[in-house]
């Protein structure tokens, strides 16, 4: 199959997530182009989610010559065309395609500056469901500075209705749902226009790193220390510790401090800790 003389990008959605591509305290977004692609070579959708169009919307994609393509950053829907712009295919207003987000790592929950709830699910959509306020989070774009927070956590009578819709198959351990629909609630999220020609938006869905208070236990000495700040969980580089202004009391000047894995962390109220043993 060649996309180039046959297919059109109808849409893309793109994951990144600043714990993989932060590096210690540089951000992710505050990198030059170079350093982002740098980043974004070691990074992959694939280490910590799965990504699936419903069994409904696979019907769908068939049924108007659609096919979903995986990539490194998330996923593309490319369907027939008759030119450049014109799916061979009228493509509907209210035509719905929906995909699921499963977390692959049990670890996310550590890494990711998100609440976590067994009767919500995140809902990314361009579309408001009728349950939902006013006030909800309609999935950013690519060129849009929104990181993921807990305002795209759904209500539970939303969740269940989202998750009654799939197969039973598809019910379990699901943390987020993709529903895009060809015209969304505003013009900003269409994915065709008025004339039924492609717009190939391509939307986002930036997770934060979660940042913990640092908790230094020495066993040995029965004491135990933590930082005056939350510092940030990342995968690449290093958070320098200053013995002097990271403690109070302050401690001596020539002591030195690891960075935590994403092993070990404890809640308490609401104040997330990384437990380090030195």
């Amino acid at each position: 199959m060649s996309f180039d003389a046959t297919y059109g990008l109808l849409f893309e959605v793109t994951f990144l997530h600043n714990y993989f591509l932060n590096n210690g305290e540089e951000t992710f977004a505050s990198m030059t182009n170079a350093d982002k692609q740098k980043m974004l070579q070691q990074f992959s959708t694939d280490a910590f989610l799965v990504l699936t169009p419903t069994l409904e919307t696979n019907t769908v994609l068939k049924n108007y010559k659609m096919t979903f393509k995986k990539t490194k950053t998330g996923f593309r829907i490319y369907t027939k065309v008759k030119d450049e712009f014109e799916p061979f295919i009228k493509i509907p207003a209210n035509l719905n395609l929906t995909f699921l987000i499963k977390i692959n790592d049990y670890q996310f929950e550590n890494y990711t500056n998100l609440d976590f709830a067994l009767t919500q699910a995140y809902h990314f959509s361009n579309v408001k469901p009728l349950t939902e306020p006013v006030s909800f989070e309609y999935l950013p774009k690519i060129s849009d500075n929104k990181l993921i927070s807990n305002a795209y956590l759904v209500s539970e009578e939303t969740t269940a209705y989202l998750v009654s819709a799939l197969e039973p198959s598809e019910q379990q351990n699901v943390f987020g749902i993709i529903s895009l629909t060809a015209k969304g609630d505003n013009s900003s999220g269409n994915i065709v226009n008025t004339l039924g020609k492609m717009l190939s938006p391509n939307f986002k869905i930036h997770f934060d790193n979660r940042k913990t208070l640092w908790k230094y236990i020495n066993r040995k000495a029965g004491t135990e220390i933590k930082t005056n700040a939350a510092k940030p969980l990342t995968r690449s580089g290093f958070v320098e510790i200053d013995p002097l202004t990271d403690f109070t009391p302050a401690q001596p000047a020539e002591s030195q401090y690891p960075n935590p894995s994403v092993k070990s962390i404890t809640k308490i109220n609401s104040d997330y800790y990384s437990e380090i043993f030195i």
